[in-house]
């Protein structure tokens, strides 16, 4: 009987796990799908060109950084940028942005990066400019049901010299 305990327990533990719901990865899955329904918004508001509901997506504080490395802070900023830029050079473009990655920094935060392509863009003189790739990078921020932007990086690629090709 005794030697029956340790048999019984066992199978309870190995029912116990088999039955166990992995709560972590479904809040990762909706974490993950809240953050792109966001980034979803970022894209209807820049092809709609709607420069006010494009900086609404930021926090007070948040910041945005050009590829160039200006930056400009808070949505007044942000919307002052995206107005001159969607009111010129950005003017009839369309964005296709590519999340590749969403991640957890925190309880309240989000990582979330890939890839982007924008076409119809011109230079200052308004001649098209053909696709833009590069790369973004957003830090997000819990705020009520979904998120905002807290920080923006877009880059643009480029070869280093001292990788090999």
């Amino acid at each position: 009987m005794i030697k029956m305990i340790p048999i019984a327990l066992a199978l309870i533990l190995v029912a116990g796990a088999a039955l166990a719901k992995p709560v972590q990865f479904g809040e990762e899955d909706a974490t993950s799908k809240s953050v792109r329904a966001m980034t979803d918004q970022f894209v209807q508001n820049w092809n709609k060109h709607d420069t006010a509901a494009l900086a609404a997506l930021w926090t007070e504080d948040g910041d945005h950084m050009e590829p160039d490395g200006r930056t400009v802070t808070g949505p007044k900023e942000i919307k002052r940028l995206f107005d001159i830029e969607h009111g010129s050079v950005f003017k009839n473009s369309e964005l296709n942005l590519v999340v590749e990655n969403v991640r957890m920094a925190g309880s309240s935060a989000a990582i979330a990066d890939g890839t982007y392509e924008l076409f119809g863009a011109t230079d200052p003189a308004g001649n098209e400019i053909g696709t833009r790739t590069g790369y973004f990078f957003f830090v997000v921020e819990k705020d009520g049901d979904g998120w905002r932007v807290d920080a923006s990086r877009l880059m643009l690629p480029t070869s280093l010299i001292w990788r090999a090709r």
